[in-house]
């Protein structure tokens, strides 16, 4: 932790740097000025010396003495000593950007008269800092390597990298669970129809990669099937070696031959000459199987494969990882992947009961089925944790008080237990392998909640916002940011709990126990504090997140609120927000304040005089003004306000130069088809001064249209979302979108259902265009939409088309969603034979002349979701709907009753659609949510 206070310390420079260097430039004769530049500097190299000694030392840091680690300690209360003033130059150096002198010198009299002239008093800081720094480097020589006392080094050895290596925790006889993966895994094995051929790319060698998250079970899952004679018997010799993070792969494969030989009952010798050539050698015209247990890295079984021959026809190599990427790499094709994320229920039900209540036959007492049940839940199907935790409960009295004390306290007793704690250094062993940065972004989860679900673009924002992630080149700091999360994804770290249907993550969460883990390392290292009825502050906050009401509002909790940088409020009740409201002017140095989901009715006036201030959202709040003197928050980078009662922005926005991310919409009706459903908000003139703007929706378009001319300033634009757009400046809007050559997301809305979008003018559209909604007339289907090879989603509504707009859309073959509101006008709509061969979701509604839909022979082969709605012409479900056979979900609604008779049981219809596991059917009466249930359907 101390190396990402450190980065947090040197990405507060870069920071500070534009506001000193403009400082120190106005007064380059000034002897204390440039006094201040050489202090500056030599924190910086400093900085970076400390940082590259301890991620170099990572190991012998964790497992050094107690002195060591304060000592850590130590260089991480400097950082963030550092980072503070560094911070306080960036908060009173702001005047500097003012362009007019005189006003900027006007400024800096006040300021320096109000505040006593502050950047005196901080270069004396940094001075003071300079000599700890020093001090500290000669005490504990902590920029020589040498100057460590030995300590015990975890990296493996020659002996321990070949040896089985297995959790003592989940025994061979305890695995329940993953039947049917277990039995495709024993066909692999033994199955030689399965090899694959030259012809195929290989060599007769079968790779099999089984991937999951820290105690998911997969060595024991490996184990139960290979050490049983009727398995690796049909081998002529077999291994399984254990590959750490850290391994020397001359004695990991001089192991494996060992290993080999002794599988033979041949005599132990040690041969001359290279290990790689002799092992080689050695398997020659042998038929082989091995396990390369825990596999960290591509690169890392890649060093291993060049010393295992793959011409043997029927030998086998089996990957456990924790990374997809590796089993993804690794793997002869995605059918020798075996994802083992966690037991089913019954199963985890199963196993505990097993480890817990061994001594009444597994029987569950009734008095304690309520906590077990609440217990297991927090395992998340991991077997290891379930395992252990009934182990330790298996010792406990069997009373429910004491029970729900050890649920209450499952985090502490992971993070502290001498039994427990192996769950911890398995759960987290993926994170020793993360950089500080991926670190930071990684312990930020312990922000949110438990069971709680981010939205990823939100987590993204936030991370930009932290400066965990910085843009280089050819990426902005999002897309970097993206990268990251994908890289926790893909290391199991991080899960998935939702999914776009292009395969992106849209939701995601870490694991009940891995989060309350990293909730105790977080409040430990001072990096995140967590406002709880089970947890409290510590006295220095620099990351705060308020889920309690009684205990934020507790008075006899001191807590130093000047250092706080971020804030979060999850708990909505009005105590909360009232002890919160009441801090904000102690949060001098905020970068983060999210309100999101809160009680808020009005904007805090005093949040405005929070300078530093880069993230701000009211998202799901009741607030309705949004004053004029935001303008001082010169470094705000992300606006959001998106589902509030805000209608119109300031003028005094077009101030925020580093904004990159506003959204203002909201549903205005309970109904989403009508065509006012979503309002946008007014900005006035002004915007092209926004040109660091990425994401801009949902802007309401004034009757002079100026908005659209200022676009074109706006050449960074991602997101871009207008609504009321006047006919008349369609030539203007399709020259702002020429301009934007990175738009990946368009949104674009008339005034009137009746009033044309006239975008045929739009020649060079934005090639990496991924959504569009194109809501209003069309006289003629848009050309140019059929060149956007990138396209997966489209929504079409109003453009009453004379001519099915299918054809237009053949080209589009990533199109994985499409919804077709009221746009066309004929009677029939025919997908084709082979057409949308990556569909997996489709919305017809409100075509009030269509009688027939036609699903041709291997139309939308991935259809799963289906919906049908107030199409009241239609009578019959779709021809060829029978043959789509990945089809999920049908949904109709507010149809006529000849269809909803055809479709219900015995109706000549529901054979049609007998195939598909969920029929919704709801009517519509009086309002959206006055919904009935067909109870036949």
């Amino acid at each position: 932790m101390a190396e990402t206070a450190i980065s947090s310390a040197l990405v507060s420079l870069q920071m500070a740097l534009p506001a000193i260097s403009l400082h120190l430039n106005r007064k380059k004769g000034d002897r204390d000025e440039g006094d201040m530049k050489n202090k500056i500097e030599n924190i910086i190299r400093l900085l970076r010396r400390m940082k590259a000694f301890i991620e170099d030392n990572d190991d012998l840091i964790e497992h050094g003495s107690r002195l060591r680690k304060d000592q850590v300690e130590q260089v991480r209360d400097i950082a963030y000593e550092i980072e503070d003033v560094l911070e306080d130059v960036s908060l009173h150096s702001m005047y500097e950007f003012r362009s007019n002198k005189i006003i900027r010198k006007s400024f800096e009299v006040s300021h320096n008269i109000k505040h006593g002239y502050p950047l005196r008093e901080i270069s004396d800081k940094i001075t003071s800092i300079n000599k700890n720094i020093e001090l500290m480097g000669s005490q504990m020589r902590i920029f020589d390597p040498a100057g460590y006392p030995p300590s015990r080094d975890t990296r493996s050895s020659g002996t321990s990298t070949a040896r089985v290596q297995l959790s003592p925790l989940l025994l061979d006889d305890e695995l329940v669970g993953y039947k049917k993966p277990k039995e495709e895994f024993v066909r692999q094995l033994i199955d030689d129809r399965i090899i694959p051929t030259p012809s195929e790319g290989e060599k007769g060698l079968v790779r099999i990669a089984v991937v999951g998250p820290g105690g998911s079970g997969k060595s024991t899952f490996v184990k139960n099937v290979f050490w049983k004679r009727n398995i690796f018997g049909q081998f002529d010799c077999h291994a399984w070696v254990h590959v750490s993070r850290h391994f020397d792969v001359k004695e990991l494969l001089s192991g494996m031959l060992d290993q080999f030989r002794t599988s033979r009952k041949e005599p132990y010798h040690r041969e001359a000459g290279d290990i790689l050539t002799n092992l080689r050698n050695y398997l020659m015209e042998k038929s082989y199987v091995v396990v390369l247990d825990d596999i960290w890295r591509v690169e890392h079984y890649e060093c291993i494969m060049n010393a295992l021959p793959d011409d043997v026809f029927g030998s086998r190599i089996i990957v456990t990882t924790r990374a997809h990427d590796v089993a993804s790499s690794f793997a002869s094709s995605n059918r020798f992947i075996h994802n083992l994320n966690g037991l089913e229920w019954l199963d985890a039900w199963t196993l505990f009961c097993k480890k817990a209540f061994h001594d009444s036959n597994g029987e569950c007492p009734s008095e304690l089925k309520d906590c077990s049940n609440k217990i297991v839940k927090r395992c998340e199907g991991l077997p290891l944790a379930i395992s252990a935790v009934g182990a330790v409960l298996s010792q406990k009295p069997k009373y429910p008080d004491v029970w729900e004390k050890f649920h209450a306290g499952l985090g502490y007793e992971i993070g502290s237990s001498s039994y427990l704690s192996g769950i911890g250094s398995v759960l987290l062993s993926g994170y020793k392998d993360l950089s500080s940065d991926l670190k930071s972004c990684f312990l930020y989860f312990s922000i949110f909640p438990e069971d709680y679900s981010v939205d990823c673009g939100r987590l993204v924002r936030l991370w930009v916002a932290e400066r965990f992630v910085m843009e280089t080149d050819g990426k902005t700091a999002e897309e970097v940011a993206e990268d990251y999360l994908n890289q926790l994804i893909m290391r199991n770290l991080v899960h998935v709990s939702g999914r776009n249907f292009d395969g992106r993550p849209k939701n995601c969460r870490v694991l009940n126990l891995l989060r309350e883990f990293i909730v105790q390392k977080c409040k430990d290292e001072n990096f995140v504090s967590v406002f709880s009825k089970q947890n409290s502050p510590n006295q220095k906050v620099r990351r705060l997140s308020v889920q309690s009401a009684s205990t934020c509002s507790s008075r006899n909790i001191q807590i130093d609120f000047p250092g706080v940088r971020s804030m979060f409020l999850f708990s909505n009740d009005n105590s909360s927000l009232t002890a919160i409201e009441n801090k904000f002017q102690d949060f001098r140095l905020l970068r983060i304040s999210d309100l999101q989901g809160s009680t808020l009715k009005e904007f805090p006036k005093k949040i405005v005089h929070l300078g530093l201030l880069k993230y701000l959202s009211f998202r799901d709040t009741e607030i309705e003004v949004i004053p004029k003197s935001i303008k001082k928050l010169y470094y705000l980078e992300t606006l959001d306000l998106k589902r509030t009662n805000v209608i119109q922005l300031p003028k005094k926005i077009r101030v925020l130069k580093n904004l990159r991310h506003l959204f203002a919409s909201k549903k205005t009706v309970k109904n989403f088809t009508d065509f006012d459903s979503i309002r946008g908000v007014k900005v006035f003139e002004g915007i092209k001064n926004l040109t660091n703007l990425q994401a801009l929706s949902l802007v309401k378009v004034c009757k002079s249209g100026r908005i659209i001319r200022e676009l074109q300033n706006l050449s960074q634009l991602r997101k871009l979302g207008l609504t009321g757009i006047p006919e008349e400046f369609s030539r203007d809007l399709c020259e702002s979108i020429e301009k934007m050559k990175n738009l990946n997301s368009l949104d674009l809305s008339t005034t009137t259902k009746k009033e044309y979008l006239q975008l045929g003018e739009l020649v060079n559209p934005p090639k990496f265009l991924q959504r569009l909604y194109l809501k209003g007339r069309l006289e003629e289907f848009p050309r140019w939409i059929s060149s956007l090879d990138n396209l997966f989603k489209i929504v079409l509504k109003w453009s009453k088309l004379y001519y099915s707009p299918l054809n237009s859309l053949l080209d589009l073959r990533n199109l994985m969603e499409l919804q077709l509101v009221d746009c066309y006008v004929g009677k029939e709509l025919v997908f084709e034979d082979s057409s949308f061969q990556k569909l997996k979701k489709l919305v017809i509604e409100e075509l009030p002349e269509l009688d027939k839909i036609v699903f041709e022979t291997n139309a939308l082969p991935e259809l799963q979701q289906i919906s049908l709605r107030r199409c009241q012409n239609l009578k019959m479900p779709p021809l060829g709907i029978s043959k789509l056979a990945n089809v999920e979900e049908l949904t109709v609604y507010d149809m006529n009753q000849e269809f909803m008779a055809a479709i219900r049981k015995g109706g000549e219809g529901r054979v049609m659609i007998e195939h598909i596991p969920v029929i919704h059917s709801f009517t519509h009466i009086g309002s959206f949510e006055n919904l009935s249930y067909f109870p036949g359907v």
